[in-house]
């Protein structure tokens, strides 16, 4: 079957989901050093929604949600959003790095799996070999790091966001068929962004630390939010919609070695030759897994009888 442009278009926009995110795994930990974890997710979240929101509203008007989508989108909310913010900046700030884009390199395992046993999506042996290759570039990452700073928790915590982020990808095209990614985009992160006020406003008795207010806090601060958050929340959903979340989900094998390269950049950690060969190896699996290099294989659909 032939790849259509709207494959393509989500295909480009998925890239450049990539290396928002690669992104900002760095940013948080950066802003871990100025803010505390449950004031940071709340404080990214609610300028998230105040970009997006606006915009809804210039592009729609006031959108009424149909009572059939309120659910999706409400998934998407706690799950995709408030349980996944929350977990991804506690585990960031409590493991090593190594381990978090271990775990954070899962997150298509557990969508392909959940994709052909909750939503009938069919698995192919492509799909099934650019997972394997896409794993096996995030081992030579693995091997190329030192593993201190990691701890049990911060695995755990980190394991968390990955599951969360992956349950609620899997209500986004359902949510998407009633109304447009725009909206569900941006009603999402306004209840997540609620949530997360309400929980910071009784957990925290300090939102800020020191030298908080400096140019690149600031900067930084305003890159995850509109940026990496909100944009690359809204990119993600357009691509979900077209290409659905298992084939959207490969290409989040890259984002942990972007957020690799970024350390090395922006925080001064070493790259290793094994870091090159990962990214050979995700690449190939990407295109693999999303059919750029087509390969005849039989599929297997949980709903054939």
């Amino acid at each position: 079957m032939e790849k259509t442009s709207n494959d393509q278009s989500a295909f480009l926009l998925l890239i450049l989901v990539v290396f928002l995110w690669g992104l900002n795994s760095v940013s948080i930990k950066y802003l871990t050093h100025f803010f505390p974890p449950l004031a940071l997710a709340p404080i990214r979240l609610t300028l998230a929604s105040a970009l997006l929101l606006p915009i809804v509203f210039y592009q729609y008007g006031y959108q009424k949600i149909p009572k059939r989508a309120l659910l999706p989108i409400t998934g998407i909310a706690v799950f995709c959003i408030f349980l996944h913010q929350i977990a991804l900046t506690i585990g960031i700030g409590a493991t090593s790095g190594i381990h978090a884009v271990l775990i954070l390199g899962l997150s298509p395992l557990f969508t392909t799996s959940f994709s052909v046993f909750l939503l009938h999506e069919s698995f192919t042996l492509a799909k099934g070999l650019g997972i394997a290759l896409g794993f096996s570039g995030l081992l030579f990452v693995v091997a190329g790091q030192a593993q201190t700073g990691a701890s049990l928790v911060g695995d755990g915590i980190t394991c968390i966001a990955t599951i969360t982020f992956v349950i609620g990808s899997l209500f986004v095209k359902k949510a998407t068929y009633y109304v447009s990614p725009l909206v569900v985009t941006a009603y999402s992160h306004v209840m997540a962004a609620i949530g997360l006020d309400v929980l910071g406003l009784v957990t925290n008795s300090v939102w800020l630390y020191p030298d908080h207010l400096g140019f690149w806090p600031i900067a930084v601060l305003l890159f995850s939010s509109l940026m990496s958050t909100a944009v690359g929340a809204l990119l993600w959903n357009m691509s979900i919609q077209k290409v659905g979340a298992s084939t959207a989900s490969f290409f989040q094998n890259a984002t942990p070695l972007i957020g690799i390269f970024a350390s090395a950049l922006f925080l001064g950690e070493e790259l290793h030759w094994q870091h090159f060969y990962a990214l050979i190896l995700v690449m190939i699996g990407v295109s693999l897994g999303t059919g750029v290099f087509k390969m005849s294989a039989p599929s297997w659909s949980k709903s054939r009888s």
